[in-house]
Order: C-alpha cells, then sequence, then structure tokens
C-alpha cells in the first residue's frame, strides 16, 4: 500500500487570507449542517448542476456542496495549501471574484463536454474552483516546492517520510491525469462519478487569468520602471565620464582578463573579489552580463557590502529594465537598513513600492517601509 499527501508549500503570505480561509468555513459548514441529513441526496439533486437542466444558480450552489468527508477534506486541503498565496497576490476582493468565475467555466465546460447518462446526474464540489487555483499557481509559482508525506507499506515493511518536488511538475501531472480521465469519460454513457470536464475547465481557466495578469504586470513594470528612471537616478547616481590614462588602461585589461580566468576555471568567489575590488576605481569594468547582478550578491554573502553597494548601483545604472533590478535595490534597501542609514533604504523601498508594483518584491517593499515608519514612531 502507499499512500502521498502534499503537506506545504514552500511561499508564506503577508496577509491573512480571509477569503480563502471563509470559503472554506463555508463548505466545511454546509457539509455538516446538511451531508449527513437524511434529505441530503434531496438537496444535492435540487442544488447540484445538472447539464440537462443548466442553471446559472445551480452552478454557484454545487461549489459548496460534497458527496462525503473524504470529498470534503481533499478539496478544502488543496484550497488551504495553495488558495492563500494567490489571495496573497492579488487582493482579497480580486481573488473572490477570481474563484468564482473558474467554478462557473469548470461547470460551463464540464456541462459542454459531457454525453449520455452522465449528463442527468448532478455535480457537486469545489474542484472546478480549485482547479482554477492550482491552474494560476502553476502559472505564478512555478518553482515552489511542494512538500509531500508518503506511507508505504508492503510485505510486513512500513515506511514513512517527506520530499520535495517542483510545483510545475506535480500539477502537470494532475492536469494531464484530468485530461486523459475526462477524454476516457467522453466515449462513456454512464456517470464516472469524477467530473473529470470541470477540473480541466478549471484548471485552464485558471491558467489563462493567470497567464494575462503576468503578461499585464510585466507591461505595467516596464511602464512604470520608464517613469521611474529619474528617481532611479537619485539613488544609484550617474556613471561617471573620465578618461583613464593608458597605464590603468593596462591594469584595468589585466583585472578582466584576470576575472575572466576565474570564471572558466570555475572560481567565481574569487572572481566577485576582484571584481569587488576593481569596481571601486573602475565602476565599467567589463564582465559577462551574467555575472553583473551574481557578484553583486556574492559580495554581499560574503561581506564585502561596500563593495557590494557599488556592485548593486552599477548593475541597476546598466539593467533598469532588467528582471532583477527589482531585486538589486531590494538586497541594496536591506544593506543601508543593516548600516543605518534610514532615509536611503527608504528611496530604495519606496523606488520598488511607485515604480515596479507589479514586481514580486513589491509587498515585501512595502512591509519594510511599514516597519520603518513604526520603528520611527515608536523612537519618536
Amino acid at each position: 500500500m502507499f499512500f502521498l499527501w502534499p503537506v506545504r508549500d514552500e511561499f508564506g503570505v503577508k496577509r491573512f487570507p480571509i477569503v480563502n480561509y471563509t470559503i472554506i468555513f463555508i463548505n466545511v459548514c454546509v457539509f455538516f449542517l446538511y451531508g449527513f441529513s437524511s434529505s441530503y441526496q434531496e438537496i444535492v439533486n435540487r442544488f447540484g448542476f445538472i447539464p440537462d437542466r443548466f442553471s446559472w444558480l445551480t452552478i454557484f450552489t454545487s461549489m459548496f456542496l460534497h458527496g462525503g468527508v473524504m470529498h470534503l477534506v481533499g478539496n478544502m486541503w488543496y484550497l488551504y495549501l495553495m488558495g492563500d498565496n494567490i489571495e496573497d497576490r492579488w487582493g482579497h476582493f480580486q481573488y473572490l471574484l477570481f474563484y468564482l468565475f473558474s467554478g462557473v467555466i469548470a461547470a460551463v465546460f464540464y456541462g459542454t463536454f459531457t454525453y449520455g447518462q452522465a449528463r442527468s446526474v448532478p455535480s457537486i464540489g469545489a474542484s472546478g474552483a480549485i482547479s482554477g487555483v492550482l491552474g494560476a499557481y502553476l502559472v505564478l509559482f512555478p518553482s515552489s516546492r511542494i512538500t509531500f508525506w508518503y506511507y508505504f507499506f508492503a510485505f510486513f515493511r512500513i515506511d514513512s517520510g517527506t520530499f520535495d518536488v517542483f510545483a510545475w511538475f506535480w500539477i502537470s501531472v494532475w492536469f494531464v491525469q484530468q485530461l486523459v480521465g475526462m477524454l476516457v469519460n467522453m466515449n462513456m454513457t454512464a456517470a464516472s462519478g469524477v467530473a473529470f470536464g470541470a477540473h480541466v475547465g478549471g484548471f485552464l481557466a485558471g491558467m489563462a487569468i493567470g497567464l494575462l495578469t503576468k503578461i499585464f504586470q510585466q507591461t505595467m513594470y516596464i511602464r512604470n520602471v520608464v517613469s521611474g528612471k529619474n528617481a532611479l537616478s537619485r539613488i544609484v547616481g550617474e556613471i561617471p565620464m573620465k578618461i583613464i590614462p593608458f597605464d590603468d588602461q593596462v591594469e584595468l585589461f589585466k583585472k578582466e582578463k584576470e576575472i575572466e580566468r576565474l570564471i572558466q576555471n570555475k572560481d567565481e568567489r574569487e572572481a566577485a573579489i576582484i571584481f569587488g575590488e576593481s569596481i571601486r576605481k573602475y565602476p565599467d569594468v567589463s564582465i559577462p552580463p551574467a555575472y553583473d547582478y551574481k557578484f553583486a550578491e556574492m559580495l554581499q554573502q560574503q561581506g564585502f557590502i561596500d563593495d557590494a553597494i557599488i556592485a548593486y548601483k552599477r548593475f541597476i545604472r546598466k539593467n533598469p529594465f532588467g528582471r532583477l533590478a527589482d531585486n538589486a535595490l531590494y538586497n541594496l534597501g536591506k544593506i543601508y537598513l543593516e548600516r543605518g542609514e534610514i532615509r536611503k533604504a527608504k528611496e530604495c523601498f519606496l523606488q520598488i513600492a511607485l515604480f515596479y508594483p507589479y514586481s514580486e518584491l513589491a509587498d515585501a517593499a512595502r512591509y519594510a517601509l511599514k516597519n520603518i515608519k513604526d520603528q520611527s514612531a515608536l523612537e519618536g
């Protein structure tokens, strides 16, 4: 016997997921109020979604009915595990609309691709809407690590433990299973007991909304970076224009060759240190673009803070539209905060909050600004 269960995901949330918990609470209350009643089947027949008796009302009511304790527990656990992240990213009201919309699309999709006797059987459960949550999670958090607990029993041997998999892999495998189940059921006249079509429809809706949101955010991100470029220059300054004497040019060339050699020899730590030493005198020292941010981060991790500051500023000047510009600003802000340079730290965090509002670090920057404000109030 083998049992597998997801127990947690990698990402925490910054705000209390009131909508997600409320949805879970309503589902649990509805089931324990009516699920053990002798008339529950009548309730299911009346408020479950039946494709042959299409009703907008039952599309919504069916989302809050479940066929048994395990059906309820499975759905609510998946919603608890991943819904809070989507709500945290999109906000409470937007998440509620998204959840309900995914459930509607799931029901319509199920009704469209259901045939035979299954069209007269009521479909219940929140799994269509929750499939939308999974689809959005796949787009927004593909690299999140999901921790699974497993239990194995065979030939008097018992084993249990945990392991991690990337969200994109687990959710993709799950979706393929649902798609195969839907295609198989399309050739059956009897109801299978699992609304695979609803799962597929909800997932595709969630994934589409996630993709559209991500595209919109990236577009707004670039627009805001453009409008915030002047503010950015106040933080990182302008690249000094100066004529480098010939002897210094020779020294600079040697430094660049040494850095290149160390990179080729996989000695990136030493290369980062030499890079840090070089940019104090030569801010425009040439290195492979892929190492501009990496070396700045390595210098910070190794405690070369002054060099890291110069490296982060250099990176931001060179890549104001780059995908890591907000990361560099955030790290710069944290350095200033640790050094007690509160005004500079606020400028970095404020730059992210105002001009990179669709960055994944925007909420973290706003949180840092709030902490600075609260700390200032306490000290005042």
